[in-house]
């Protein structure tokens, strides 16, 4: 139920900021899952963390996890500042929000830390959050130039 709660308040903020604008910046959504994935799939294996209270699980991480992580990627690309100066600042803030959702789903019991403390998550978050921010900026000037080219 943690992780449902979670994805219904992601969504919820979606819906309410983004509306219209969702489905231009999925390329966002997939690229934060991707890589949210690849570091959960490797912090369960390693077992610094797990997911108890999931539904269904895809390689150990809820469902209703990924899609929370889809949400948070394309709230935090359409707020994303153009310039690469402003890009550092407003992640460690935005990381800091995310956070606290995490601290919320942990208290519910929706996240269990064996070899983890919640404070490492925010160096995670930002490093996570900065990958999405290169990846995405990359597949959005490619296709752009793809475009001009067509």
């Amino acid at each position: 139920m943690p992780h449902f709660l979670y994805s219904l308040f992601a969504w919820t903020l979606l819906f309410i900021f983004v509306k219209k604008r969702i489905p231009r910046l999925w390329m966002a959504g997939l690229i934060g899952v991707t890589i949210g994935i690849v570091i959960d799939y490797i912090g369960i294996k390693l077992n610094l963390y797990n997911y108890p209270k999931g539904i269904l699980y895809i390689g150990g991480i809820p469902f209703f996890n990924i899609l929370g992580i889809y949400a948070k990627s394309i709230l935090y690309v359409y707020w994303l500042p153009r310039q690469w100066e402003d890009r550092l600042l407003y992640t460690v803030c935005i990381s800091v929000f995310y956070l606290a959702v995490e601290a919320a789903v942990y208290s519910l019991g929706g996240i269990a830390y064996p070899n983890w403390r919640l404070g490492y998550s925010y160096f995670l978050l930002v490093a996570g959050l900065t990958l999405l921010a290169v990846f995405y900026s990359i597949t959005t000037c490619l296709s752009e130039v793809i475009i001009k080219r067509s």
